[in-house]
């Protein structure tokens, strides 16, 4: 094989989005390093591919990725998988491919299944500039920081999401975004796949169904939001509750807004 190390996408849903150049790496490399040796290797009776399966996870990662790479020094080929979609996209691999490039291991990335690309193109919004924030945080500051950033992005936002986390987000997307689009892709390439776009402050939780993957695909900023300074009304009384003077507030928002010094001193005083 021209490679030693393969990292290869896999179906994000229906197993026949293989290519044919996939199954072939599978069949012919020496080991395939995945997630879950369980959910794999369904993947592989499928198409009846039996390989010597090791081990390679998030909790793994460095250890693993050591023993590849030795491996790989002496002869062995390897093809690193997931359990849906792209190795190195929220999921193990970018160490790795990190390591290869400072070892000077010889590795090449097929193309294949992306639930991000899928989504994106399925939801109907603008897909000129966008960007990718990986799942919704976990902790509460770090939630609050996202969506901070969110409410100032101009493009297209994708990020993945979880059945229990996900009506959570849609009340926070209701009071931090509530004057954007929403494209909740689930199930993406399975039997119950589909897009749902809505706007957000009139999402009903009750009409999703809260199971499978999602995908949630958010419009950008728009010039009317960015003429509106009470879309800052939260972030501004947080920020006097924490004792902030006013001048400090005028000038950190002066540094990431486009409204005047007077404008935002005018509507500070208004809510202090």
């Amino acid at each position: 094989m021209d490679y030693q190390i393969y990292f290869v996408p896999t179906p994000i849903g229906n197993l026949e989005d293989m290519t044919i150049r996939a199954i072939n790496t599978l069949k012919e490399v020496d080991i395939i390093a995945c997630e879950d040796t369980r959910e794999s290797r369904k993947l592989l009776d499928y198409y009846g591919i039996n390989k010597l399966l090791t081990s390679y996870h998030k909790f793994n990662e460095m250890a693993k990725g050591e023993e590849i790479i030795n491996n790989a020094r002496l002869g062995k080929t390897y093809a690193i998988i997931t359990d849906q979609g792209m190795p190195g996209i929220s999921d193990p691999g970018h160490i790795l491919i990190k390591k290869c490039i400072e070892e000077s291991v010889n590795y090449t990335i097929l193309p294949g299944a992306s639930s991000i690309l899928t989504a994106l193109v399925g939801s109907g919004m603008d897909n000129d500039k966008f960007v990718y924030h990986g799942f919704i945080p976990k902790k509460a500051s770090d939630k609050t920081r996202l969506y901070e950033e969110l409410k100032n992005e101009k493009k297209t936002s994708i990020l993945f999401d979880t059945p229990h986390n996900l009506e959570k987000t849609i009340a926070d997307f209701k009071e931090y975004l509530p004057d954007r689009k929403l494209c909740i892709a689930r199930e993406l390439t399975k039997k119950f796949e589909e897009y749902v776009l809505v706007d957000i402050n009139e999402v009903d939780v009750d009409d999703i169904t809260l199971k499978g993957e999602f995908v949630l695909v958010l419009s950008g900023k728009t010039e009317d939001e960015s003429n509106d300074i009470s879309t800052y009304e939260k972030k501004i009384k947080s920020l006097l509750a924490d004792g902030m003077s006013t001048k400090d507030i005028v000038k950190n928002l002066r540094a990431e807004t486009d409204f005047s010094k007077n404008e935002i001193y005018e509507y500070v005083l208004s809510l202090s």
